[in-house]
């Protein structure tokens, strides 16, 4: 089991929101460090689906819960991009495709992470309450996967299309299939002890 370190997830949680916007357009533009020409791309269409999650999430902590349901119902009717107003997201939030991609109220994700069209991060049936699935910072969730119940995917993992994650995936790892299973061990891996934990998960 990987050991994950909760200390820095209330540190990120206070993250303002303008700063999130900032990090996502960072993403988005693939550039570093943020400049304000990027606010343009607010307007990109394909930026929208990360902007109406931002604005759903923003309302849902200042209490507007109806304003945050009429966000997110805006993001599935448009986009078809259904993620929960209470999810919690770092910074540099990627959705290239977002239909289909489905995020659970009580899923945990890092900063940079990259969720492809078809994508769910939810819970198993009747665990929904007890189990949920954390990603840690620069995760990559390809078309089609399933990362469902208490699962934890390290910093830096791969996750091949359409597989089925039930397991925790270690740091720079690759995993592939149904059920997902570990295939290799990323080549970009630096030579120092791997990484444990989720330090900068939101």
């Amino acid at each position: 089991m990987l050991k994950v370190n909760f200390q820095s997830q209330t540190k990120a949680r206070n993250e303002s929101w303008f700063s999130l916007i900032q990090a996502d357009l960072c993403k988005f533009t693939n550039c570093w460090p943020y400049q304000s020409h990027m606010l343009k791309q607010l307007l990109h269409p394909r930026f929208a689906p990360v902007l109406l999650f931002r604005l759903s999430s923003l309302c849902q902590r200042k209490g507007l819960s109806f304003a945050a349901k009429i966000f997110a119902l805006l993001n599935q009717i448009l986009f078809g991009c259904d993620i929960a107003r209470e999810a919690s997201i770092g910074g540099g939030l990627f959705l290239p495709h977002p239909n289909g991609v489905v995020v659970g109220m009580y899923a945990r994700v890092g900063r940079n992470c990259i969720l492809h069209q078809g994508v769910t991060l939810g819970a198993r049936g009747e665990e929904h309450m007890l189990g949920h699935p954390l990603l840690g910072d620069e995760v990559e969730v390809a078309t089609g996967a399933k990362i469902l119940g208490d699962v934890k995917l390290g910093h830096y993992a791969r996750i091949g299309a359409n597989a089925v994650v039930l397991r925790d995936v270690p740091a720079y790892s690759v995993a592939v299939g149904i059920p997902a299973r570990i295939v290799k061990h990323r080549s970009d891996a630096p030579d120092v002890p791997k990484p444990r934990g989720f330090a900068h998960l939101s």
